[in-house]
């Protein structure tokens, strides 16, 4: 685990005391409108930049020269508020079935990419060390990552990218890109709100059952044939 945290810091020129010169925006991406037991479907980590609402007018903005990237992300638990750095544990209602490559990094086949999908854990709802580096920074907004899950059992539980150490955004320079959820402006100073969503909640419904209405005549269905079928006496 450990070394492959190291190799991608390492292929990222990472150095630590740099100031950094950008924000990226991250976004949990949770599609169906509706969830039963037994389904799959994708989760995305989608990153643009800051978009900031501002005197009625809304400003959105592209992350700037993205090359490296990790983050743990949690499932079958809850997160208390805001870009929580852990997320208390409940019931399996997700297994994570596959982590695979967004389109973002290697746009569209043009940036050579390292992609590591982290290790997945179900029994404590942890996707450790997801990371990708590129062989030169992109500009823009997309998807980072794909996370496939099945829904277990009914219930409610939060996907979250964890907002602690392993959050790590760089570009080609090796400079730290800030993940944040608010932006500030120059020269007023002000800060306004942005579109970050670090978690997303996902509900999962039981299978529904069959109205007693269609049991009943699929079980009168049932009798009819049988006695509309030949029968055969025994001599």
């Amino acid at each position: 685990m450990k070394s492959k945290k190291i190799l991608l810091l390492a292929a990222a020129l990472i150095f630590s005391g740099h100031t950094a010169f950008a924000d990226a925006v991250l976004s949990v991406i949770y599609l169906p409108n509706s969830l039963t037991v037994g389904q799959q479907f994708t989760v995305s980590i989608d990153v643009t930049g800051p978009t900031v609402s501002h005197s009625g007018q809304t400003f959105p903005s592209d992350v700037a020269d993205l090359d490296a990237f990790q983050f743990d992300l949690a499932f079958n638990c809850a997160v208390a508020g805001g870009n929580s750095t852990s997320c208390a544990p409940g019931s399996n209602i997700l297994s994570a079935l596959s982590v695979t490559e967004g389109s973002f990094l290697p746009n569209g086949g043009l940036n050579p990419t390292f992609f590591e999908p982290g290790a997945i854990d179900n029994s404590t709802g942890l996707i450790s060390l997801i990371g990708d580096v590129g062989a030169s920074g992109v500009t823009g907004s997309g998807t980072l990552v794909n996370i496939t899950f099945q829904a277990l059992q009914a219930g409610t539980t939060s996907i979250a990218i964890l907002a602690n150490n392993d959050l790590q955004f760089y570009d080609s320079n090796g400079n730290p890109i800030v993940i944040d959820d608010s932006v500030t402006t120059s020269p007023s100073k002000d800060t306004f709100p942005t579109n970050q969503s670090l978690s997303t909640t996902v509900t999962v419904a039981p299978v529904p059952e069959p109205p007693s209405g269609q049991l009943l005549l699929l079980g009168g269905s049932i009798f009819l044939l049988g006695l509309s079928l030949p029968r055969h006496h025994i001599q």
